[in-house]
């Protein structure tokens, strides 16, 4: 292997399962467009990169790892810091024992995880279930692999009364439930200017508050967990809206149905058997997340975990939160079509 092709797959290596267009390859590393294209056709029939179709004319390269999962054995997954996902690595290890690396990309925000997802960066991510109608919008093709679990929200802050504001992460479960919240309790003053505003991550957010900041923010665990040792309140956001699915897990269409059916059996029986192994997935996913285990297991009783997608509950947010993001019906018929889902 040449010079030249170890710095293509160092590039590859470092812009990581999003890819980047071919054309940008030889303007970061100098190379000659026709030198580039025939060392990528050399790498790409030695199964060391794929190319696939990008916006307009452009061709996306990537290494063969975030490419067919048949072919590399990997499977690339997008995700944000969240204790809902406590059950990731029992999935991982299910994997590996058929022969599949499941390899985790951590995001700040399920914004960027679903972008990565579009552009076919991940075989699989977590993402809110109240992002699938947007996704099915675009023109996306994904399978629901299943929920994963229900509650984790909490609305923190120090003063509740006379509530100007509420922070929320763009186009998430967040948003909804701040939505919802909103319209249940009508709890944010008729003269405010902006009654909703976005932080990138739960930490800055988190920090403004903590500081003397105006306003409340709806945040997911660990972080509501993090505010709370911050010296912020913090009220589970179940306590005012009940019962809610925050995410699912889905996959690409394009994935074969044979590795399909093994994640969803994988995905299944990670959700049911992990109380029997809370100690050793606090442990992995501690290290995973980079977050400590006590605050994880803090974070965890938050949570109803479930593989199931539940109609009812569905409809208990939508209810107050429909025509922002979401449609209903729309949401339901395309879960429908899933085999955890309960009418």
């Amino acid at each position: 292997m040449g010079v030249s092709e170890l710095k293509i797959i160092e590039l590859l290596e470092k812009v990581g399962p999003q890819g980047i267009a071919q054309s940008e390859i030889y303007k970061i590393l100098g190379l000659s467009k026709s030198w580039v294209s025939e060392l990528l056709s050399s790498m790409e029939r030695r199964g060391i990169i794929t190319r696939s179709k990008g916006p307009g004319k452009t061709l996306i390269v990537r290494l063969s790892r975030y490419g067919d999962p048949s072919i590399s054995r990997t499977l690339t997954i997008g995700l944000v810091p969240s204790v809902e996902y406590l059950s990731l690595p029992l999935l991982m290890k299910k994997a590996r024992e058929w022969g599949y690396l499941v390899e985790p990309s951590i995001k700040r925000s399920v914004l960027e995880v679903a972008v990565s997802f579009i552009r076919g960066g991940y075989h699989l991510a977590y993402l809110p279930i109240y992002m699938l109608p947007l996704l099915k919008a675009l023109g996306i093709g994904f399978k629901v692999i299943g929920s994963v679990a229900l509650g984790g929200a909490s609305i923190i802050g120090r003063n509740f009364s006379n509530i100007r504001s509420i922070f929320s992460s763009m186009l998430s479960t967040m948003e909804i439930l701040s939505v919802a919240y909103i319209r249940a309790t009508r709890s944010i003053t008729s003269h405010s200017e902006h009654r909703i505003r976005y932080y990138r991550d739960p930490d800055s957010v988190i920090e403004s508050l903590a500081r003397g900041g105006e306003g409340i923010a709806m945040t997911w665990e660990p972080y509501s967990s993090i505010a709370e040792i911050r010296g912020l309140k913090k009220i589970p956001a179940s306590d005012i809206l009940g019962e809610y699915h925050c995410c699912v897990l889905i996959a690409r269409d394009d994935i074969p149905s044979e590795i399909m059916s093994k994640i969803r059996r994988a995905h299944i029986s990670s959700i049911e058997e992990l109380p029997h192994h809370i100690d050793s997935l606090l442990y992995s996913f501690s290290e995973m997340i980079g977050i400590p285990r006590t605050i994880i297991k803090k974070g965890y009783r938050e949570y109803i975990f479930t593989h199931q997608i539940d109609a009812n509950v569905l409809r208990n947010i939508t209810r107050n939160a429909e025509g922002f993001l979401i449609n209903s019906e729309l949401l339901e018929d395309i879960v429908r079509t899933n085999d955890t889902y309960q009418s």
